[in-house]
């Protein structure tokens, strides 16, 4: 450790540039150093939470990242940190409620648009959505893709998703919309093509299907998911039925 840090400051600088580092072991001796200081600074629990949850130690991560969250209810970057820790040990209820209740407060705190809070909840949102549809609860996983959409609404991946759900739900004209719309917005977004020749692929609408999964192999030519397509399409005969 620097000698020459001697506050609290000056430690979390050191922090923040082992961390740019990767020098995990370094970070954790300065954080741990700063609270010895000050125990009443949420910075330095959050990025203390950070280490910890980086190195494994997910049981003292939740606890430093509660710490700062107890110090200071609005640490957004603590509380999406949090979130998303409970998440990825199977503590999906209590993820669930320190994202809903961090968004509360930002409502009501943070009116207006803030381009990097809005893409944390849309993440958020995301995932969340992602964890229904693991269930097949598309309803409510549709839901949360459409909140995430209207964060981020040039993020057309979060329609791709939308539109799944639409399908899976027996939507499929609502879901080929929502992705027309969005090829619209973004001609280049390959996941789309992709997804809307699958759906036109179910309403035997062939040559449609053709053309998309082509699109999408001269955009990404590594893209996996339309090299089948296209293989699988291209090899029935009854396709040739249709021109394709």
């Amino acid at each position: 450790m620097d000698v020459r840090a001697t506050t609290v400051d000056d430690l979390l600088r050191l922090a923040r540039e082992d961390l740019a580092r990767n020098s995990l072991s370094s970070a954790e001796k300065s954080l741990e150093q700063a609270i010895l200081l000050n125990n009443q600074v949420p910075d330095a629990f959050h990025l203390l939470g950070y280490v910890y949850s980086k190195r494994g130690k997910f049981k003292k991560a939740i606890m430093a990242f509660e710490r700062a969250l107890a110090l200071d209810p609005f640490h957004t970057e603590a509380a999406i940190a949090l979130s998303s820790l409970y998440n990825d040990v199977g503590k999906y209820k209590e993820g669930a409620q320190v994202f809903y209740k961090t968004k509360k407060r930002l409502d009501r705190t943070l009116p207006g648009y803030d381009p990097r809070i809005n893409h944390s909840l849309a993440q958020r949102h995301y995932e969340m959505g992602l964890f229904y549809m693991r269930f097949e609860r598309f309803q409510e996983a549709h839901h949360e893709f459409s909140k995430a959409l209207n964060l981020e609404p040039e993020n057309i991946v979060n329609a791709v998703q939308m539109a799944k759900c639409l399908s899976k739900s027996g939507d499929k004209e609502a879901a080929i919309n929502l992705l027309r719309k969005g090829l619209n917005s973004d001609p280049k977004c390959v996941e789309a093509k992709v997804q809307l020749g699958v759906l036109y692929h179910s309403q035997q609408k062939l040559r449609e299907a053709h053309k998309e999964w082509q699109e999408a192999i001269s955009l990404d030519p590594e893209n996996k998911s339309a090299q089948m397509y296209l293989a699988m399409l291209e090899a029935d005969p009854s396709a040739h039925d249709h021109s394709v």
